[in-house]
């Protein structure tokens, strides 16, 4: 029988004393007590230089900017990361406090967060409505982040920035609470830009 606790359990682990030394407060509560960033005002949201986007706690390489998109969410979002073996993904009803009545009503409410499989760091969540070529949507927070600019160009160039705009909802709100995009408010937009 298979050892599920090995299976789960990251690769490295960090002492947690050394780990509030090193990091930011928002740092530590993200990566290590899986708390949120405020939106649209974090570091790397609006961020569009060519290079990797690094695990902030162990240096993994998780996304890069070529993979980069605007959300809308107010937090860096990716369609895609560089290995899925560096990321562990699992379901998470924290957003809705473990509701199952909510969750009953509204599945869609479990998100599903990624972690750094090097470290444990708490890296985001990733949604299911992001752009070709997968579909997916990686919310990641800047403080879980750490960037290296591309040697190559010299990281002065900014990579283009597509735009697919969130639609599944996540972690909207200024105090991280998950929120659902209503049908009517996607519609209306919708409707806008085709004006």
């Amino acid at each position: 029988m298979p050892d599920i606790r090995k299976s789960i359990s990251p690769n490295k682990e960090f002492d947690k004393n050394k780990l509030k030394e090193r990091l930011t407060p928002t740092q530590y509560q993200v990566t290590q007590e899986h708390q949120t960033e405020k939106q649209f005002s974090n570091q790397y949201y609006k961020h569009r230089e060519a290079g990797v986007y690094k695990c902030i706690v162990c240096g993994i390489d998780q996304f890069s900017s070529q993979t980069k998109y605007n959300s809308g969410s107010g937090w860096p979002s990716f369609y895609d990361v560089m290995d899925k073996q560096n990321i562990r993904c699992r379901k998470d009803a924290s957003g809705v406090g473990g509701n199952l009545l909510r969750i009953i009503a509204d599945p869609s409410l479990i998100r599903t967060e990624v972690s750094c499989k090097e470290c444990g760091s708490h890296l985001g969540h990733v949604f299911e409505d992001g752009p070709k070529p997968t579909g997916q949507r990686y919310c990641v927070n800047s403080a879980s982040l750490d960037f290296k600019a591309d040697e190559v160009q010299g990281g002065d160039q900014d990579e283009p920035l597509l735009s697919c705009p969130a639609t599944l909802g996540g972690c909207g709100g200024v105090d991280g609470v998950c929120q659902r995009v209503s049908k009517m408010a996607i519609n209306n937009e919708e409707s806008i830009n085709n004006v």
